[in-house]
């Protein structure tokens, strides 16, 4: 399969005030490709989304299919980007349909509504997530993993080609946070997309990701591809990070090989 440049970024850095927590980024995410962003507690993860969200100002440049981000006016960026951050930011009394039906905004006029096709797509991904049934309910009455999901169907109802995703395991239980990353998968290997994910859960991303880009210090210590380096590079590179660990090949009940990181 061909696979597409869909991101670029070019020697990054970014902070808060006079505080710089990320410096020189570089990477490339290609279509068809999950790509997962590791590292200790307060390494720069989520400082890197917000970046290449816009959220928080930055230096250098993020490439979006072949256009400088900082040239899209917002309503374009959003029509190429989709993001899921740790938080959802909604407060307000609103259904859950409603919360992804919120993916399409950047799609409609202004005061225009959702048509029914767009309506029906959002109720199939609530399907799939298993809360089609709470679809009329008010988000709030939701519990927080339940909300995560509903976050993660708005960012896919569009149909972005690019996701941004600030662990979106994180209020997940065990079993849930593998369904949701076979959706994922699923969504990103049949639409050739690409997703940037930062992920708490290394073993979630050993299993999901093609590439892993690992974070120390503000910098990309190393970059993992999962697909090409054997066991032992991998671990290395792992060790830099975590320090004392070792991966373990395990098959699950299909007997596919993954990937395990345990500590010693």
């Amino acid at each position: 399969m061909n696979k597409k440049l869909l991101v670029k970024v070019q020697n990054l850095s970014a902070g808060y005030g006079k505080k710089v927590i990320l410096d020189s980024i570089n990477f490339d995410i290609n279509s068809n490709e999950i790509v997962g962003l590791i590292g200790s507690n307060g390494c720069g993860k989520t400082t890197l989304i917000k970046s290449v969200c816009r959220i928080i100002p930055s230096q250098g440049e993020i490439i979006i299919e072949d256009k400088n981000s900082a040239s899209m006016s917002s309503k374009v960026f959003a029509q190429n980007v989709s993001l899921v951050p740790q938080k959802s930011g909604i407060s307000i009394d609103i259904s859950v349909l409603d919360v992804v039906l919120m993916g399409f905004n950047p799609f409609l006029a202004v005061l225009n509504r959702p048509d029914s096709s767009m309506i029906l797509k959002a109720e199939e991904l609530l399907q799939l997530f298993g809360l089609y049934d709470r679809r009329l309910d008010s988000f709030q009455d939701l519990s927080e993993g339940q909300k995560q999901l509903v976050i993660i169907a708005r960012s896919l109802v569009a149909d972005t080609k690019i996701l941004f995703m600030d662990e979106p395991e994180s209020s997940l239980d065990f079993a849930v946070r593998y369904s949701m990353m076979n959706i994922l998968k699923s969504e990103i290997k049949s639409k050739n997309k690409c997703a940037l994910v930062s992920l708490h859960d290394v073993n979630l991303a050993l299993k999901f990701c093609d590439k892993l880009l690992l974070i120390k210090d503000g910098k990309i210590a190393s970059t993992v591809n999962l697909i090409e380096e054997d066991i032992n590079s991998i671990e290395s590179k792992l060790q830099n990070i975590y320090g004392s660990v070792r991966l373990l090949t395990v098959k699950d009940n299909d007997d596919n090989e993954s990937l395990v990181m345990v500590k010693v």
